[in-house]
């Protein structure tokens, strides 16, 4: 067995969608390579989409990691004032950007803390929602905002299926937000949103 006992590098990308090429000479040093060309064997690792590359040959491969279609589980939080929450029918808040092209964010698990002031929220649904969908990825029933003291809620997660054909909970490269089902008219108390989502992507079978 013939061993290349040679330094290998790890090239790294910050950029979405790019991937290693095949280099058209031989040799690093002559100055006909770009910065994605990669010898064989090396490894091209693109962080912002979780792709492995190497090179054999003159063809690219992909490395598959466990993660590569659906992400890591990640978590995001937001504390609305009574003000974003008085006026969240009418103007949703994003909690997590778009992800992306071919990207769409999928709610695993989401709380509600009410930090509770001195005067009740009229009741109404708070929804997680991405931009574009024809309904929520989770709710919470009214619970949280009829709060009259302090404590933690979870949201209800929807089941991702539907009676119509054209009805869709997730989309592709859109934010998520926090909305309520009407603009409550009264209360005063902030409200702490903690979500935990994971990032469908397909970036690696286009």
């Amino acid at each position: 067995m013939n061993i290349l006992d040679s330094r290998i590098l790890l090239k790294r990308s910050t950029v979405a969608g790019t991937t290693p090429t095949v280099p058209a000479s031989s040799s690093h040093t002559d100055g006909t390579w770009v910065n994605t060309d990669i010898y064989e064997g090396e490894l091209f690792l693109n962080t912002a989409d979780s792709r492995l590359f190497t090179r054999q040959g003159s063809n690219i491969k992909e490395i598959g990691l466990q993660d590569s279609l659906i992400g890591a589980t990640q978590y995001a939080s937001i504390t609305l004032t009574s003000a974003q929450i008085l006026a969240l029918n009418t103007t949703p808040i994003t909690i997590v950007a778009a992800p992306g092209a071919n990207k769409a964010i999928i709610v695993k698990n989401a709380w509600a803390r009410i930090n509770y002031n001195t005067t009740t929220y009229t009741t109404v649904d708070l929804l997680l929602w991405v931009a574009g969908a024809d309904n929520f990825q989770a709710a919470n029933y009214g619970e949280i905002v009829a709060s009259t003291v302090t404590r933690i809620q979870g949201f209800n997660i929807t089941p991702n299926n539907y009676s119509l054909t054209n009805d869709k909970i997730i989309v592709e490269n859109a934010a998520l937000q926090i909305r309520a089902s009407a603009n409550p008219t009264t209360g005063n108390s902030t409200i702490d949103i903690l979500v935990e989502y994971q990032v469908l992507d397909f970036n690696a079978i286009f």
